[in-house]
């Protein structure tokens, strides 16, 4: 739970960390499951902790994005399973939701994809790269909500990776119709991630390229989502071609390619 109020006549947030209901950790095994079937390991849901646990991960994490050079809330103080945070401004969300034309929109997603993309070259990695947990305040983008840590359960390049995929697919409901826009968007980020990154994405998106069908079929929202898995893969398509050179060039094998013959032959059986 998330409280506002005021502390020196600022602005704060009381967050306290409590347990989920029983519904959200049986819907995070049923999806896990679902991600591990297909294969989609840096999708999987981080273990979600409660309490003072919640607290320490949020704590060390702020700690560790600070360290790589990220904008993220300062902790003005804690409590008994709880910690008093700065104020970060108005969300992503927010702020889309409330402009009035399509290139305003487009200047604060790029900014937001050029932030989420120093934060990679750091080494650091966000877990849930969502609108609502992205701020554009006075100071720029800042960054929020880290009760959860990928690096629990998958490697660095795959939480990248998973912060490319919900980064996009979280904001594709505001390019409706402009799904070519998006996808250059995060094309100009896509040119500087690493290798090991760019295939994961693209690794990804191919593995849910089905939605682009299914979408044109089961409706607006379905439809959104397949395509913006679009944006995502025609974004990071040079790139993943770019790595799979690197790839063959350096020990004169094609993981990828290997990886790809294999799951053929295992469906052929």
């Amino acid at each position: 739970m998330v409280q506002r109020f005021s502390l020196g006549g600022r602005t704060a947030w009381l967050k306290r960390y409590e347990a989920d209901s029983w519904l959200r950790p049986a819907l995070v095994r049923l999806w896990n499951s679902l991600a591990v079937r297909l294969e989609l390991n840096a999708l999987r849901s981080p273990p979600r902790h409660a309490g003072e646990a919640a607290k320490r991960v949020e704590s060390r994490r702020i700690e560790a994005l600070r360290a790589c050079g990220a904008p993220v809330p300062r902790i003005l103080g804690e409590g008994p399973r709880s910690l008093i945070l700065s104020d970060m401004g108005p969300t992503l969300a927010h702020r889309l939701k409330r402009l009035e034309s399509a290139n305003d929109a487009d200047i604060l997603v790029r900014a937001t994809a050029h932030a989420i993309g120093e934060l990679h070259r750091h080494g650091g990695y966000l877990g849930q790269a969502f609108a609502r947990n992205i701020t554009v305040g006075d100071q720029g983008v800042g960054f929020i909500d880290f009760e959860e840590d990928p690096s629990e359960i998958m490697t660095l390049p795959q939480a990248q990776a998973r912060d490319w995929v919900m980064f996009t697919t979280g904001i594709s409901r505001y390019y409706v119709g402009r799904m070519d826009v998006l996808s250059e968007l995060i094309r100009e980020e896509a040119d500087g991630v690493a290798p090991q990154v760019a295939l994961e994405v693209h690794r990804i998106a191919r593995k849910l390229s089905f939605l682009e069908r299914a979408g044109r079929v089961f409706g607006r929202k379905l439809g959104t989502m397949g395509a913006a898995i679009g944006a995502v893969r025609k974004g990071f398509a040079a790139m993943a071609v770019a790595a799979l050179m690197v790839d063959v060039l350096s020990d004169g094998d094609c993981d990828v390619l290997n990886a790809m013959v294999e799951a053929v032959r295992h469906v052929a059986t």
